[in-house]
């Protein structure tokens, strides 16, 4: 058995790829998160803006959050549309070979 199997018997995960949305969404979660440690520190005494922080933090995670959900629902429908072309392309290949064995067994006709 060689060495590198011993010391990682299991397969190396892919990185994560972090993109500006997800950079969008967590900016959002965390200034929501600030804004709310420090209103019940006593640290924020209310301005009208600083009310506004959690609509713009949740609306920063919306944002994010969606764009994500679209790419996602993009992917799957690329895959969908692969998975068809395989399903086609197998079906073709059926076909040709239903007839191969149908002409080597003498039951179809081949015209050349």
């Amino acid at each position: 058995m060689s060495k590198s199997k011993v010391l990682y018997p299991m397969k190396k995960r892919g990185k994560i790829k972090i993109d500006f949305w997800d950079i969008l969404i967590l900016f959002g979660a965390l200034a929501i998160l600030i804004w709310a440690l420090m209103k019940t520190l006593g640290i924020i005494n209310s301005p009208v803006w600083v009310e506004m922080i959690p609509y713009f933090g949740g609306a920063f995670s919306i944002i994010g959050g969606t764009y994500k959900l679209g790419k996602i629902i993009k992917g799957i429908e690329e895959t969908e549309q692969k998975v068809d072309k395989l399903i086609t392309i197998e079906k073709r290949f059926s076909k040709v070979e239903t007839e191969h064995n149908l002409a080597l067994g003498g039951k179809l006709k081949i015209k050349h």
